[in-house]
């Protein structure tokens, strides 16, 4: 078989089993339709979602962030305040609460790359804390009691159902554009910047990379993602409260990306499939036993991770048989001379055409 016929069979295959796991995701809602089950779907997209978020300035750039859920309370009190005070339509008021929690972002985060470490981390956790008491102590946005969406009849305009099924496919899609729009960057020269900042900010500056320009434009895209998420809960919620802003929200968004692996864009995905259902099985079935066990679930293994195996499930993947089988026997990927064989024709075939 000739190196391009080989490449297409692969990524046939892949196609192949990236659209089998579409379909059981489609699906899922016309099989089960138990609102508890599909609440607990929803939690996973918004809260993947958010995980990505984390990741283009954790993950990807090497900028410890413990603040997000303060970007996703500020795109949802703005889409909560503009709709119930001024009239907006839910879908403009998203678009500019995430230009707002754009803006705050890099204004605020913009002096504060010079620090690095353990000291950007505790910048953000302070920014978050700011955030919420700011909240709290302000009549305008409701003190602690917080802001409501009206409720009504069904309507798309409004993003307003009663039943989760709608949230479900909403929560599904934002995942997966959420996802592409990762994808895309880690493969863009802003990708490439960003980790090349996270391996050696010295070196990344020596071959002409302005680490500071690149730390602002990954927090700006993190909080404008998680803006818009903060839209989507409190669609979903119909309420939002200073609550949605405490630490331990942060800290539920990270866990995932840790688990699944920070350094690869799929992480969020793989971690937040497996320790949110967890975390709600605990929560359900144990949480009048021991209250806060999911917390205690998701320290545990956080420990665990970094201990064992910092580089995530993705990282074990990688390294593992398993992969090995996947690869051989269903996928039939080629060996890495063939990618970068065909990788090499298609270029200088893009080449010749211009």
């Amino acid at each position: 078989m000739d190196v391009r016929n080989s490449v297409k069979t692969y990524h046939r295959n892949l196609a192949i089993v990236i659209g089998v796991i579409l379909a059981i995701f489609i699906v899922i809602p016309l099989v089960i339709k138990t609102p508890y089950i599909i609440n607990i779907f929803v939690l996973v997209f918004y809260i993947a979602t958010m995980s990505l978020a984390w990741n283009i300035l954790g993950g990807m750039t090497g900028q410890n962030s413990l603040g997000l859920a303060a970007y996703m309370g500020i795109g949802a009190y703005t889409v909560c305040l503009l709709v119930t005070k001024l009239n907006w339509n839910p879908w403009m008021a998203s678009i500019f609460g995430m230009l707002v929690t754009g803006l705050i972002a890099g204004v605020i985060f913009f002096p504060c790359f010079i620090l690095q470490g353990p000291y950007f981390t505790l910048v953000s956790i302070a920014f978050a804390e700011s955030m919420r008491q700011f909240i709290i102590n302000s009549e305008f946005f409701g003190r602690a009691s917080g802001v409501g969406l009206p409720f009504g009849a069904d309507s798309f305009l409004q993003f307003r159902f009663t039943s989760k099924i709608p949230y479900y496919y909403a929560g599904l899609i934002m995942l997966i554009a959420a996802y592409a729009m990762m994808k895309k960057i880690d493969n863009s020269k802003i990708g490439f910047a960003l980790k090349t900042i996270r391996e050696d900010e010295d070196a990344a500056a020596a071959i002409g990379i302005n680490p500071t320009k690149y730390k602002v434009i990954a927090v700006v895209i993190s909080a404008m993602l998680a803006g818009f998420v903060g839209f989507f809960y409190a669609s979903y919620i119909r309420y939002v409260d200073p609550d949605l802003m405490v630490q331990a929200q942060s800290t539920e968004f990270v866990l995932p990306a840790v688990v699944g692996g920070a350094a690869y864009v799929e992480g969020p995905l793989v971690g937040g499939l497996i320790m949110i259902p967890l975390s709600e099985f605990l929560r359900a079935n144990f949480a009048r036993v021991l209250p806060g066990i999911n917390m205690i679930l998701y320290a545990i293994v956080l420990l665990v991770v970094i201990r064992f195996r910092p580089s995530g499930i993705l990282g074990w993947y990688m390294d593992s048989n398993f992969k090995k089988f996947i690869d051989e026997k269903i996928l039939k990927k080629p060996s890495m001379d063939v990618l970068e064989e065909y990788a090499m024709m298609n270029y200088e075939k893009k080449k010749g055409g211009k």
